[in-house]
């Protein structure tokens, strides 16, 4: 598993949230997302918008 913090996350339902971390599987797969309320380890920091429309 890893996880990386978007300033955007668009969800299924159309949405958004900002400021997020989203957890991936190894393969690539969305697995979860939460709000980002402090600096986590471990997390990548890609900035932009990731849109869950697009990863089903």
């Amino acid at each position: 598993m890893f996880a990386r913090a978007y300033n955007k996350v668009v969800l299924r339902d159309g949405t958004s949230q900002t400021l997020v971390v989203v957890c991936f599987d190894d393969g690539g797969r969305y697995l979860s997302h939460h709000p980002l309320l402090a600096e986590e380890p471990f997390v990548e920091w890609v900035g932009g918008t990731f849109d869950l429309r697009k990863s089903l």
